[in-house]
């Protein structure tokens, strides 16, 4: 039986803190300061660099609250649970928890780090606040960590930090398909802001036979059925339905479908929630039915290409271009039919957008294969990770 022992007997622990914001010369120095976006980016589980930087006045105005390399990192608010551990030296807002172990001969700061991931949801279910879920740094010390012997330790860090290696390079190979699709955009059709090679600028509504959405209201959610798409299932890389099924009944989908028939090769678009802006191409092989967050767009095939359409509205510029001029609402921000009817684009001739989507079906059929990959890679450290702290790994 492998002995729980208390964290706050085995970890010193120090939140940071926040530099007053009306003081702008505290933001122009070079020492870094890290927050909650900083630990989402880190996808290895390391930090290297910070986005903001602080001046020496204002480490001292958060009383010189600073983190060595080695460090472990924990987010208290918002994505409560992630971790990194510093690369660097560093200081943090008062959202992220520092972590030092007190004797390394005891805790290892990596198989500290890999627990942490197992237990993200009970530290959710834990946190208070509606609007930006929160944990104390009470809760945190009196977590208690499973702790065999430090070789044991040590070995299931390396097992895990081995699969998560295998899982690291499938999401880096993905990445690269992105940015080799995203240079074959810019290569042939130029800035989608500036437009250097002169396109003509239209309305989306005039290049396209119907632009909709999804129901207003919540059907019953059924064991079986016909699928129901949602925000959750629209990623970049493509619609992902069955990692997270959700069916309705054959009335509730009859119901829907007569307003929003959507079709394969159409688009599929976030119009509202957390991840708005974000868009894929149709390539379910059966109907569904969908939520109001998402739009379904259908281009006139004579004049307006899917890919084109799907990879111009997921350019980073032309997302930060139209959040800006077309997003409203307050508490969930939102774009409405109206303003996506009036998204203004440049349009290539359809003979060069058609190119396009030849050469970018290339190569999301090597990314599917490297997607899939990634799916393998993930099954197998998740499996480990849970065997890890089960005592069923070593």
């Amino acid at each position: 039986m492998i002995q729980l022992v208390k964290l706050s007997t085995l970890c010193k622990m120090q939140s940071g803190g926040t530099p007053s914001r009306s003081n702008l010369d505290y933001y122009e120095g070079d020492f870094p300061w890290a927050k909650i976006s900083d630990l989402e980016k880190s996808d290895d589980g390391y930090i290297y660099e910070t986005e903001e930087h602080i001046t020496q006045d204002a480490l001292k105005s958060i009383n010189n609250r600073q983190f060595s390399p080695g460090t472990l990192l924990l987010a208290m608010y918002g994505s409560v649970g992630k971790t990194a551990i510093t690369k660097i030296q560093l200081t943090t807002n008062q959202a992220i928890l520092g972590i030092n172990i007190l004797d390394d001969n005891i805790l290892d700061i990596k198989y500290l780090k890999f627990w942490f991931s197992t237990i993200k949801e009970r530290l959710l279910n834990r946190a208070v606040g509606a609007a930006l879920p929160n944990i104390s740094l009470g809760i945190v010390k009196d977590l208690e960590i499973p702790l065999p012997p430090l070789p044991q330790q040590q070995k299931i860090a390396n097992i895990l930090d081995a699969a998560d290696a295998l899982r690291q390079n499938d999401k880096a190979l993905i990445a690269k398909y992105d940015e080799l699709t995203q240079a074959l955009f810019l290569d042939m059709f130029g800035d989608p802001v500036s437009n250097p090679k002169g396109w003509e600028k239209v309305f989306l509504k005039s290049i396209c036979t119907k632009i909709t959405d999804g129901t207003h209201f919540s059907p019953e959610p059924q064991e079986i059925g016909f699928p129901y798409i949602t925000a959750k299932h629209v990623k970049n890389h493509g619609l992902d339905f069955y990692s997270k099924p959700t069916y309705i009944s054959e009335e509730a989908h009859n119901e829907i479908y007569k307003r929003c028939t959507p079709e394969y090769g159409d688009v599929l678009y976030i119009k509202d929630g957390a991840t708005t802006g974000i868009a894929c191409i149709n390539t379910f092989d059966e109907p569904f039915s969908m939520l109001s967050s998402l739009a379904l767009i259908k281009p006139n095939k004579k004049t307006l290409n899917s890919y084109y359409l799907c990879h111009w509205l997921n350019n980073p510029k032309i997302k930060s271009k139209l959040l800006s001029e077309f997003m409203s609402g307050a508490a969930i921000q939102r774009y409405t039919l109206t303003k996506i009817n009036s998204f203004e684009l440049y349009l290539p001739p359809i003979d060069l957008q058609n190119q396009f989507a030849e050469r970018v079906t290339l190569i999301e059929e090597q990314k599917a294969i490297a997607q899939k990959s990634l799916e393998k890679s993930e099954s197998l450290f998740n499996s480990l990770l849970q065997k890890a702290f089960k005592g069923e790994l070593v």
